[in-house]
């Protein structure tokens, strides 16, 4: 996340991205160590990130594509973690992130997803997707889309918006595009807070029934949210 996203979090009075991944895995792991850095407060010290074991990516704003500064960093500090052969889980700008690094390409999407990733399919077998319905519906907001993937990566997951989740072996390294980590409600939250931005594209009626399914989604969790997520931990 960037300085500017995490603000608009703290106004729609919505958690940061981040302690969703850190409250799973002390609910899984009670005695591990979780610590958070954001980029935009200060220059991470390279030489640290050797002392820790696993890296987690959250979602961000931004397009990966676009030349900037922070951009740069954010894919400085990828490269870095990436020479460290640790195992990492990159969600939504986690992947985009990594697929960049590697020599893949993201573009805007041409119908992006708001709210959920509905009717994904699970293509290929893995661990991480153990207990999982094959056909499921996840978290999911993201304008941004990976239409070319490097020869590392293994599509595990896709539906008819975009690639869903990858894996790579060599790299240690899976990320999904949806966000398991997210509450469906959280994503709700954050979009009642920026109703005047989906009024422009969609009806007054299309977004309050967008608002009620995803916290019945939450409610219901017949797709089990968590799972991936929780399986990819233990596996590690």
């Amino acid at each position: 996340m960037d300085a500017s996203a995490d603000q608009q979090h703290l106004k729609a009075n919505c958690p940061l991205q981040t302690s969703f991944f850190k409250e799973i895995i002390l609910q899984q792991k009670k005695n591990y160590q979780v610590d958070i850095f954001n980029t935009y407060e200060a220059k991470i010290n390279l030489n640290d990130l050797k002392d820790y074991d696993v890296f987690m990516w959250t979602g961000g704003l931004g397009n990966i594509y676009e030349k900037n500064e922070f951009n740069s960093y954010q894919l400085k500090i990828a490269e870095e973690i990436l020479k460290l052969n640790k195992p990492i889980w990159g969600s939504c700008w986690g992947l985009q992130v990594f697929v960049t690094v590697y020599g893949g390409k993201i573009i805007r999407s041409k119908k992006p997803e708001f709210g959920f990733s509905s009717n994904i399919h699970i293509k290929k077998s893995h661990p991480v997707y153990d207990n999982k319905l094959d056909y499921f519906t996840a978290p999911g907001h993201h304008y941004d889309v990976a239409v070319q993937l490097p020869k590392e990566f293994i599509i595990l997951a896709e539906n008819n918006y975009s690639i869903q989740s990858i894996y790579s072996e060599s790299g240690n390294l899976f990320c999904t595009q949806y966000h398991p980590e997210l509450p469906f409600s959280f994503i709700a939250n954050l979009m009642v807070y920026w109703k005047k931005n989906y009024l422009k594209i969609m009806s007054e009626k299309s977004f309050k029934n967008l608002v009620s399914e995803l916290r019945l989604l939450e409610i219901n969790d017949i797709y089990k949210r968590k799972t991936e997520l929780i399986n990819w931990i233990n596996y590690i």
